[in-house]
């Protein structure tokens, strides 16, 4: 389950997933990791996603899932009532594994932060359900641990697929939270900077819909401006200009975005401003003035 995808009405035909069903169901902490943990939960999200919120609710509360909920709840309630030793000591080493368990996702437990473990936990929360109300609550810094880890490499996959200078830091912020709340995957962020990739980038969609990079099918593109340019290639970045001008090549025979022909690319780099001050354009130069001076039997 992916929560936003396409759904499957129940009589074979997809439909678009109801917008305030799904916000509804994410609100209530049913997620993707949620509804691996407790299957049963995937046809509660189906009713939501339909739009039919009065039976996904009914069939929510009479979920086995809810009824454990609650069970829970009432039992930490009615511990801190009647035995508030007992109910202090398993909330104590509750808490310290929360503090440890969101410390490794990136969270930084703060004061503000440990005054909703205490409601959570009467509440029976998942860790999933807290972390959804550590997320709207907004008292939390910036994200780090895995969380932290699994960003950097989804920039790194962005940079391969050429559009890293295409997302910018309230993408990955969103990202970021969406990642910790567990409400989307990093195989789905995946997918969404393919599609990038394929619209920024049309001549080279079939290669990324295919698994091939972005940055693997412009490699030679790269090492030619760098060579021609006289730079490292590592300075050759997706943004570089001239090596964007070879990657978005509008074929004038057709009109239409194509992958650009080496040779025409050479051609292209040999035109710039900047090629005209190495030592390859003067030794180019040298070259074309001594076979002109041989033909007039100058030299």
């Amino acid at each position: 389950m992916n929560p936003g995808n396409v759904i499957d009405g129940g009589d074979g035909i997809n439909t678009e997933p109801n917008a305030a069903g799904v916000a509804e169901a994410l609100a209530m902490g049913i997620t993707e990791a949620l509804i691996k943990a407790f299957p049963e939960l995937q046809a509660v999200f189906n009713e939501f996603a339909k739009g039919n919120l009065a039976k996904a609710r009914m069939d929510y509360f009479n979920t086995k899932y809810y009824k454990d909920l609650i069970d829970t709840s009432a039992t930490r309630k009615t511990n801190r009532e009647t035995r508030p030793g007992v109910y202090a000591q398993e909330f104590d080493a509750w808490k310290q594994q929360q503090i440890v368990r969101l410390a490794g996702k990136g969270i930084r437990v703060t004061p503000d932060i440990e005054g909703l473990l205490e409601t959570s936990y009467l509440s029976g929360d998942t860790d999933l359900q807290l972390d959804i109300k550590i997320l709207d609550s907004g008292k939390f810094g910036s994200i780090g641990g895995s969380t932290l880890g699994a960003i950097n490499g989804l920039k790194d996959y962005a940079y391969e697929q050429g559009v890293n200078n295409l997302l910018n830091a309230s993408y990955w912020d969103k990202i970021s939270s969406q990642l910790f709340a567990g409400t989307i995957t990093g195989n789905d962020i995946q997918k969404e900077i393919d599609n990038i990739a394929m619209s920024a980038y049309p001549a080279y969609s079939k290669g990324i819909a295919a698994g091939r990079s972005f940055n693997m099918q412009t490699s030679a593109n790269r090492q030619l401006v760098s060579n021609f340019l006289e730079v490292d290639i590592d300075t050759v970045g997706n943004d570089h200009p001239v090596f964007k001008q070879t990657v978005n090549w509008i074929n004038p025979k057709t009109n239409m975005p194509e992958i650009m022909p080496l040779w025409e690319a050479e051609k292209l780099v040999k035109s710039t401003d900047q090629w005209l001050y190495t030592k390859n354009a003067r030794e180019t130069f040298d070259s074309l003035g001594l076979r002109v001076l041989r033909d007039m039997r100058l030299a």
